[in-house]
């Protein structure tokens, strides 16, 4: 059976309208696909650097120096470098033999007031107790009033007495916690918990008063303080989000600290310490203080660092 001319072009064409047909719906669904992912993908900005800095981790108020308060000789060292001390734990022990001593005669002295001062109190109920009876005798008829007054008078002086007796018993406490007071100065101990960081003295050594006997690290959150030229103070506020890194290569890379939040701006210029310019001369900044989100894992106190403030 003949078929005509149409008949064939058209089943000839029927394979490439199909793959047409494919083709379209093929790339159907990448289209529907980029236009719904992009309108997400257009609303998230990137952070914006407003200014860099550098900087150098620090704990709040610093490093703490304990001192001596008395001049002596060290009797005992009771810590070492490295160690995790609490608060009002003891670090070392100065010879007081002497300070003992003036402790000692002072509590015999505080103790000896106090004898007298009982006496004295002993002899006023027996006292008020004749004046009583004079008293008594002489509405009666029984006794004149020169004994009345000899009786008020011997209770008087014996008040007087008491009275002078109850002052120095004050006088040698206060004696006495002065010394005690004293004696406590040879001992030196930690007023907040810490890292002893250096020591600075040893067991025998000869301290003077004031002088340094150990650094320690306090267990506060660390801090950044950044120095931020200022051409760029403009730009840097209080509650902005900063990035920091440490400044230079470490083993494994660079190494990335948590993000941190800017606790406050010095309102005063200062000159720069970690940067400096050979031609122009010294730097002025203006320190950020900033403190991590998170704690940072392996950071150090002095350790330089790289800060990136963001919008």
């Amino acid at each position: 059976m003949n078929r005509s001319p149409m008949s064939r072009s058209f089943r000839s064409g029927m394979p490439l309208l199909a793959a047409a047909l494919l083709a379209l719906a093929g790339c159907s669904p990448s289209q529907n696909s980029a236009s719904v992912v992009s309108p997400a993908a257009a609303q998230v900005k990137p952070q914006s650097q407003v200014a860099v800095a550098r900087g150098k981790i620090d704990v709040e108020g610093g490093l703490l120096e304990l001192t001596s308060a008395a001049a002596g000789v060290v009797q005992q060292l009771l810590v070492k470098e490295g160690q995790q001390l609490q608060k009002g734990q003891l670090v070392l022990r100065l010879a007081d033999d002497a300070a003992r001593a003036d402790v000692s005669v002072a509590e015999s002295e505080w103790q000896l007031a106090q004898a007298k001062l009982k006496a004295r109190q002993e002899r006023l109920p027996a006292l008020k107790t004749t004046l009583t009876r004079w008293q008594s005798a002489a509405r009666q008829g029984a006794a004149d009033q020169q004994n009345v007054d000899e009786a008020l008078q011997a209770l008087r002086d014996a008040q007087a007495e008491a009275d002078i007796a109850g002052a120095e018993v004050n006088v040698a406490k206060r004696k006495l916690e002065q010394l005690r007071a004293l004696q406590q100065r040879h001992e030196l101990h930690v007023p907040e918990a810490a890292t002893v960081v250096r020591l600075q003295a040893q067991a025998g050594s000869m301290l003077q008063s004031g002088s340094s006997v150990a650094v320690l690290l306090p267990q506060r959150p660390l801090i950044v303080r950044a120095e931020v030229n200022e051409s760029f103070v403009s730009a840097i506020r209080e509650g902005m989000k900063a990035q920091v890194s440490v400044d230079g290569d470490v083993a494994a890379g660079k190494q990335d600290l948590p993000s941190a939040t800017v606790l406050r701006v010095s309102p005063v210029y200062g000159t720069a310490r970690l940067q400096d310019d050979t031609q122009r001369g010294p730097v002025r900044i203006v320190e950020a203080v900033l403190a991590f989100d998170q704690p940072p894992v392996n950071a150090k106190v002095g350790q330089n660092v790289r800060v990136s403030f963001h919008e």
